[in-house]
C-alpha cells in the first residue's frame, strides 16, 4: 500500500463508524511522502467543558486550522473525519487556484503522524472537518483552475442514523453557519437535535432558519451548475477563457 492510501486509512480506518464519509480526493492527489508533525500547531481546547458522547461537532474553519483542531479533538477521544472535497491544481495547470488547498494538503499529511499515535475508540463521537474558504469566491473565472466545493447533505450522516447512535447535540465550531451547511442541520434541526454555534470560547444554541430550495432538487442543480466537477470524484477544474469547465 502506497503513502498516499496508508494515509487516507489513518484517518479513515476501516473499524471506524464514521469513515463512510470520509473524504479521499485530497489524498490521492497529494504529492507528500513525508510531512514532519511540526507543520501543525495543535491548540487546546479551552471551549468544549468535557467530552460529550452524544455530541458531534462539525469544525468549520480556514485552511489547515480545522484540522489542527480536529486533532485536539481526537486527543480529547473525538474521530475526526476529513470532509475535504476540493483538489488541488495539478502542476501542468497554468493560472492559480480559486481556493488554495495546500496548507490543508500538507496538515492531513502531517496530522497523519500525529493520529497514528492516538487510541480512539471505534464508535468514538466524530468530529467532521471542513474549510470555511469553499466558497470564499464566486463565479468560474477564466485561466483560474475552480477548486470551489461545498457539502450537501449525503455527506454528513443523517438524522436518523445521529439518533440511533444517541448523538442529540451538534456544536458547529465556525464564524457563523454557511449555506450548503444549513440545509443539513436545518434537517437534523427537524428532528429534535440540538445545533449549537461556537465561535471563540462561548457555545450557544442556534435556532437554524429554513434555507432556500430546502429539499429542492433545484437547489442541488443550481449548485453544481457553478461548480466545476473532475473525473477524481472531487470538485477542480481548469477554466477555459470560453468560461467553461475543464
Amino acid at each position: 500500500m502506497d503513502t498516499k492510501a496508508l494515509t487516507y486509512k489513518i484517518w479513515a480506518p476501516d473499524d471506524a463508524l464514521w469513515t463512510a464519509w470520509a473524504k479521499p480526493v485530497l489524498f490521492a492527489t497529494g504529492n507528500f511522502s513525508f510531512v514532519d508533525p511540526a507543520l501543525v500547531d495543535i491548540p487546546q481546547i479551552d471551549w468544549l467543558p468535557e467530552r460529550c458522547y452524544n455530541t458531534m461537532i462539525i469544525v468549520d474553519l480556514p485552511g489547515k486550522r480545522g484540522i489542527e483542531e480536529g486533532l485536539a479533538l481526537a486527543r480529547l477521544g473525538y474521530r475526526p473525519v476529513p470532509l475535504y472535497n476540493g483538489v488541488n491544481k495539478p502542476n501542468k495547470e497554468i493560472g492559480s487556484s480559486i481556493v488554495d488547498v495546500r496548507d490543508i494538503e500538507a496538515a492531513l499529511f502531517a496530522g497523519a503522524e500525529v493520529l497514528r499515535t492516538l487510541r480512539i475508540a471505534p464508535a468514538a463521537p466524530p468530529v467532521f472537518l471542513l474549510d470555511s474558504n469553499r466558497m470564499t469566491m464566486f463565479g468560474k473565472l477564466p485561466g483560474w483552475y475552480d477548486n470551489r466545493w461545498c457539502v450537501f447533505p449525503q455527506d454528513m450522516p443523517s438524522a436518523t442514523f445521529l439518533l440511533k447512535r444517541r448523538i442529540q447535540e451538534v456544536i458547529v465550531r465556525s464564524d457563523k453557519i454557511r449555506d450548503d451547511l444549513s440545509h443539513i442541520l436545518f434537517r437534523y434541526q427537524e428532528q429534535k437535535i440540538k445545533v449549537s454555534l461556537c465561535c471563540g470560547s462561548e457555545i450557544n444554541v442556534k435556532t437554524v432558519s429554513k434555507p432556500r430550495w430546502f429539499k429542492s432538487l433545484l437547489y442541488r442543480f443550481k449548485v453544481m451548475l457553478g461548480l466545476t466537477r473532475n473525473p477524481a470524484g472531487g470538485f477542480g477544474g481548469f477554466v477555459g477563457h470560453s468560461g467553461g469547465g475543464g
